[in-house]
């Protein structure tokens, strides 16, 4: 058609109609996540909690790479507002933004490989109807969260967090960070002809722009203006004189940038092509494709491919952050004076050091899985399962293959990361060893695979409501960041399945426990199977 904008109004319509749930959960699940612990942050404004968070979150190297830099340079300016500025603003943007990139890929580059987007266009709708009506209900819910956010931290009227304009500055450069990359997936799916290498490709810029956010906050951080990710924090919301909109200004201006040329790339290619040419395929396939794990290996090869290299360099990188632990443990006295007797205080800070490293890097390493597992889901809704099961094979053969294709890859890409991290460390003075890191760091597969077995556990009794891990998945990121920080109460505390693993090597290892939780996590698999065994097929 020439109006490439014709029936963008009803398009919109339909699919606020069709996703007002899916919304209305990210909208409660952000505002949960980021403002709720205003109110317990209040404990982390007393004088003498205030000094040890200032040399560690602000004088350690290590801990700006995971939380981001703050300009405050005295532990008396290092009260509430700018405590929560530094620790909440980096996560919260990244958490908006991987929601949005998820979101946008599937509503965009995935459509048009499900053929919805070419039903569409046989009808009387612009070109561009489809993709314009997404993006104004993107900035419409980044608007919308923004306000929400702002004024639920407003309501709470915590001292230190009480100021609207702070609030505000806080609210929209997290939120714009949403904004920012779905225009980012919504480019590379006009570029990328499937939505599974849109959604890796998108991810892959996103963990680059990470690693060299590491880089420059310890290094230069004036070079984080460059880089667009950087944005979400250089506002410095809460703390005085240094507050600015310039990267919120930057980050819709760049944003807009990203639209106009998506607009541009849609309207000169066809419905389901890409600019960059596809691989020619084999003219005869490998014996595996006649087993169904070797289909799904061949199929989901490129995708675990990249995130086991992935882990193994982002292992490179959280590896060197021991130099810098090495550094600061050296080089700073004030160290001595949060840990109980000066001979243990290095090994003390190196010991929590390693269970929060080791804890984040689990929960990336669970996201992999996660998303390996619930494909499974994702192939029956679009019918293709059915088609195979016309063949001589068993549920138990695709239930079974799915769930070990994806223990057995967390695994791997766990022990890839820590092997990165062993690596970069060689040339510290104080290295650890081969065998201490391993322990600590793969303890944490434990949980992992738990997670996993919960989610075996929803595909089974209750498919359709699957994705509910992701908010279980967000909730043990939240209480491994700021879970300590924020004092939340016990029970909520133990709702964290990352509550119950023994932090090695801080504590000792806790057979009974670990053993407890393997057979939970073996029993919620079989009930799983058992569900998906006598349950119809689910379609749409």
């Amino acid at each position: 058609m020439k109006q490439p904008f014709y029936k963008t109004g009803v398009l919109f319509r339909a699919l606020l109609k069709r996703d007002w749930l899916k919304l209305l959960f990210w909208i409660l699940g952000m505002l949960a996540f980021a403002a709720s612990g205003a109110g317990k942050m209040e404990v982390a404004s007393n004088p003498a909690t205030a000094n040890s968070l200032y040399t560690m979150f602000v004088k350690n190297p290590a801990m700006i790479g995971l939380f981001g830099p703050t300009p405050v340079n005295s532990p008396a300016n290092y009260s509430l507002g700018p405590i929560f500025g530094q620790t909440m603003t980096l996560i919260t943007g990244i958490t908006f933004a991987i929601i949005s990139i998820i979101y946008v890929v599937n509503r965009s580059r995935k459509e048009e490989d499900d053929g919805i987007t070419e039903l569409f266009r046989s009808y009387s709708i612009g070109k561009l109807a489809n993709t314009t009506a997404l993006v104004i209900e993107l900035i419409f819910l980044h608007l919308l969260m923004a306000i929400l956010l702002a004024f639920s931290i407003q309501a709470q009227n915590v001292t230190g967090l009480n100021d609207l304009g702070s609030n505000l500055l806080f609210a929209f450069t997290t939120s714009a960070q949403g904004l920012l990359w779905g225009m980012f997936a919504l480019l590379l799916g006009q570029v990328f002809s499937d939505a599974s290498t849109t959604k890796g490709v998108t991810f892959g810029l996103f963990g680059l722009l990470y690693i060299i956010r590491m880089g420059t906050d310890a290094t230069n951080l004036s070079l984080g203006w460059f880089n667009p990710l950087s944005w979400v924090y250089l506002a410095f919301p809460y703390v005085k004189g240094h507050e600015n909109w310039t990267s919120v200004i930057l980050t819709f201006s760049l944003s807009l940038i990203l639209l106009v040329i998506s607009y541009f790339l849609e309207l000169k290619r066809d419905v389901g092509a890409g600019y960059l040419p596809e691989g020619q395929g084999r003219a005869q396939g490998k014996k595996a494709l006649f087993g169904f794990p070797g289909l799904i290996l061949s199929l989901e090869k490129k995708m675990i491919f990249g995130w086991l290299i992935g882990s193994f360099v982002l292992g490179l990188v959280y590896g060197s952050m021991f130099g810098q632990m090495d550094q600061f443990i050296s080089s700073n006295k004030t160290v001595k004076e949060i840990f109980v007797g000066n001979e243990t205080a290095p090994s003390a800070i190196r010991g929590n050091f390693m269970v929060t490293l080791f804890s984040i890097l689990s929960i990336l390493v669970a996201a992999f899985g996660v998303i390996l597992l619930i494909k499974m889901v994702g192939e029956e809704r679009r019918n293709r399962l059915e088609a195979l099961y016309a063949l001589p094979l068993s549920r138990a053969k695709v239930y079974f293959t799915y769930v070990l294709t994806a223990i057995f890859s967390v695994i791997v890409a766990q022990f890839l990361a820590l092997l990165g991290i062993f690596i970069e460390q060689l040339g510290n003075e104080n290295v650890l060893s081969f065998t201490e890191i391993m322990k600590s760091g793969m303890i944490w597969l434990v949980a992992v695979i738990f997670v996993l077995a919960i989610l075996s556990l929803l595909m089974g009794l209750v498919p359709r409501f699957a994705d509910v891990i992701w908010v279980y998945l967000g909730f043990l990121l939240f209480m491994t960041y700021l879970g300590k920080l924020l004092n939340l109460p016990k029970w909520l505390e133990n709702l964290s399945i990352y509550s119950q693993i023994p932090k090695l090597p801080v504590e000792k290892m806790n057979l009974p426990t670990v053993s407890l939780i393997l057979i939970l996590a073996l029993v919620l698999i079989l009930i799983g199977y058992q569900a998906y065994e006598r349950r119809d097929l689910i379609t749409g």
